[in-house]
């Protein structure tokens, strides 16, 4: 996980997000959503890691699952969420994206590590303001809620 998210390297991606796929493989075909929406980084948030691993995983996942992906943005610059506690996050990230497409149906929010949620919850409530009538969160890992 530290090399695909730190030392932003790909293959690394590639172990993790097919370890990802034999599970979502296993989902019945009316579970599936009906897009993929990668939680969006600053571009220079994305240089400083070497690229931008969440929206490399969306796109990995919407090539091998035959799902849609659309893109949200990030509407303003938020501080990193290191180190911040729950409230502290999900007051930094509000209203803090935007998606531009029409949403409907199942949509899910990708992101590579999910700590607190709270820039999951975030995005997901942006994509029901585009339309979207129920959203999931997947990600690749998740911190235990004791390191928090």
């Amino acid at each position: 996980m530290h090399r695909f998210k730190f030392s932003g390297e790909p293959r690394a991606g590639v172990v993790l997000a097919s370890l990802m796929l034999e599970t979502l493989n296993a989902l019945p075909a009316n579970e599936m959503p009906q897009t993929l929406i990668g939680l969006p980084r600053h571009s220079w948030r994305a240089r400083e890691f070497g690229f931008d691993q969440t929206l490399w995983l969306t796109r990995y996942l919407s090539r091998h699952l035959g799902i849609a992906e659309v893109n949200a943005h990030r509407v303003r610059h938020t501080p990193t969420q290191r180190g911040l506690d729950r409230q502290a996050r999900q007051r930094n990230l509000r209203n803090a994206f935007r998606i531009d497409s029409p949403l409907s149906g199942r949509v899910v929010v990708v992101d590579d590590i999910m700590t607190t949620g709270a820039s999951l919850d975030a995005l997901a409530r942006a994509c029901l303001v585009a339309g979207a009538g129920e959203v999931q969160a997947w990600a690749i890992a998740r911190t235990p809620s004791s390191s928090i």
